[in-house]
């Protein structure tokens, strides 16, 4: 990581977390790498409304995160589930479940 880097400035973790960086996006992303889940299911289990969930797919779909995958057309049914960029994230989110667990779950 280099900040004087002048490929246009940009830094990759900061270009990282515009990807995945919102609450919704690291609950959506945490419960896909256990396999490919529906709207509602995704619903249930994040807590997020329709509307935030909605365009959390929508940014994750386009950033090539995720795909959307039609399951069945009567009745018509979709799973969201990781591409293979999205399945490389999953490295990313256990190291910072270790440092979670490591700093702030620990009790002083």
């Amino acid at each position: 990581m280099n900040p004087n880097n002048n490929d246009s400035n940009i830094c990759p973790i900061v270009e990282t977390i515009k990807v995945i960086g919102t609450e919704a996006k690291l609950l959506v992303l945490r419960y896909l790498f256990d396999g490919g889940k529906g709207f509602n299911e995704l619903q249930r289990i994040t807590g997020l409304s329709s509307k935030t969930l909605s365009n959390t797919l929508k940014d994750l779909e386009e950033a090539g995160i995720i795909r959307r995958v039609i399951v069945s057309d009567r009745p018509f049914r979709v799973k969201y589930e990781l591409t293979e960029k999205g399945k490389e994230l999953k490295s990313v989110f256990t190291e910072m479940e270790k440092w979670g667990n490591k700093h702030l779950l620990k009790k002083e």
